[in-house]
Order: structure tokens, then sequence, then C-alpha cells
């Protein structure tokens, strides 16, 4: 192949224990907080929850009256086909910038926006589900950015419509995305509502091991019935993580 890549490999992984720890209680501790905090907001004022999502509404225009915060790149005729929701698109001060293969590609735009953690570092790539044109820019933003986790909270297909084009192999199986190859190692259950898959990625003769944890609970247009399950999928992914200076990519 002109790209030059090779067919990845199937290392041997060691079984994903069930995490228990204190951080999983803590997390707990402050949802239940976070819940008291609604729950009297909700008891004290009628609306007053509603307001407030008015006034994010409201200080997000006033940003970009102050052009403080544009949308160009995403409005750009070029980048238009690349949107899923054509009112939900990236800051250009935010955006996550393809470099990797962008004169191949000729174009350097995703759909996919950098988000602060408490440390104000870029701690997360928060992205649309891939299209089934964006597939190969999706997996050249996971490689640029050295991304170890992929944390997927929908289905492929939900309430009839689909809502993620499959970027990811099942058993056996090697896909190719332009000069990546994609192949997986492992797929688990790791608790009824969520599917850790361990993908091989390989570009130009380097591989790496990709964890992708796919939350399968949580409904279009609702929230999920319980947070056990999802709060051990962050343990996990904390675990999965480690102590790697890299962006977890979420969708």
């Amino acid at each position: 192949s002109t790209w030059g890549f090779s067919e990845p490999s199937a290392p041997t992984l060691p079984p994903i224990p069930l995490l228990k720890s204190r951080g999983m209680s803590r997390c707990k501790e402050y949802l239940k907080g976070f819940l008291a905090q609604v729950e009297a907001k909700a008891g004290q004022e009628k609306g007053q929850l509603a307001e407030e999502f008015q006034e994010i509404k409201a200080r997000t225009l006033a940003f970009r009256q102050q052009q403080a915060i544009s949308n160009e790149a995403g409005c750009n005729k070029e980048n238009i086909k690349k949107n899923r929701y054509k009112d939900i698109l990236p800051y250009d001060q935010t955006r996550v910038v393809v470099n990797l293969l962008a004169e191949e590609c000729q174009a350097d735009y995703i759909n996919a926006s950098f988000i602060q953690g408490v440390d104000n570092k870029r701690c997360y790539i928060a992205t649309q589900g891939p299209l089934a044109h964006t597939v190969l820019d999706f997996w050249r933003m996971i490689w640029q950015y050295k991304v170890k986790v992929i944390v997927m909270a929908c289905r492929e297909v939900e309430m009839g419509k689909k809502k993620c084009e499959r970027y990811w192999p099942s058993a056996e199986e090697t896909l190719h995305f332009g000069p990546f190859s994609v192949a997986q190692i492992k797929e688990q259950e790791l608790n009824p509502d969520v599917i850790l898959r361990v993908l091989s990625l390989a570009f130009q003769q380097e591989e790496r091991v990709i964890s992708h944890f796919q939350y399968v609970a949580w409904p279009d247009r609702g929230i999920p019935d319980t947070y056990g399950y999802f709060l051990n999928m962050i343990e996990q992914v904390r675990f999965k993580q480690g102590e790697d200076i890299v962006p977890i990519c979420v969708h």
C-alpha cells in the first residue's frame, strides 16, 4: 500500500477487574449531593432550573456579539457536510484541529472540541458520533492526539435514527480507513450497561492499543434509570487512562 501500514497483531491482555475503589464511593456522594441541590431548587421556585439554562443561552449570545467566540470553520462550505447537526458546531477558539494527513485529506476540520479539566488542561475531546464520511477524520484525530480511551455514550441506532457510524471492527475482523488499520483484540461486557472493546490501531508500521467503552443505557432524549454501572465505567476509564497526559475522547 502507498500508505505503508502493517496488519496489527493481537497481543494478549489480562482480564479487567470490576473496580470497587474509594473513588467510586466519593463519586456516589458527589452525585447524591448534586441531586439534593437540584431537588432543593426545584422545590424552592418553579422554573428555576429552566432559568439557568436560559442564562447559558443568553451568555453564549453575548459572547457571540462580543466576537469572543465564533463558528467559522464549522460553517465553511467544505465543512458543513461534516456536521451531523447544523446547529451544533465547535467554536473556532476550542475546536480540535487535525493536522495529521491534512494535505492528503485536504482538511483539518472535525466536529470536535477540547474540554478543560479541573486543572485547566485539555483533558477531554468531545465530538459527535462519526458519520460515514468522517470516520477517517476521526481516526486521524485519535492518532494525532495519542488518545488511549474512547467513551461512546450512545447506540449506533436510537429511535430508528442512526446516531453513529460503526468505526470499530467486530471479532476477527480488520477494518481499513485510509492509512489506518483497526482490529479488535477483545470484547467483553463489563456490566449490563457497558461494553469494553480493546482495539489495535495501526499506522505507518506503528501500533497502539485503544480502549473503547460503549455505554448503551443512555436513551435518546432521556436519562439512565440507574447510575451505578455508569460510575463503574468512569472508574474503568480512569484505570485505563492511567497517568498519561493525553485527552479522553467522548461522543
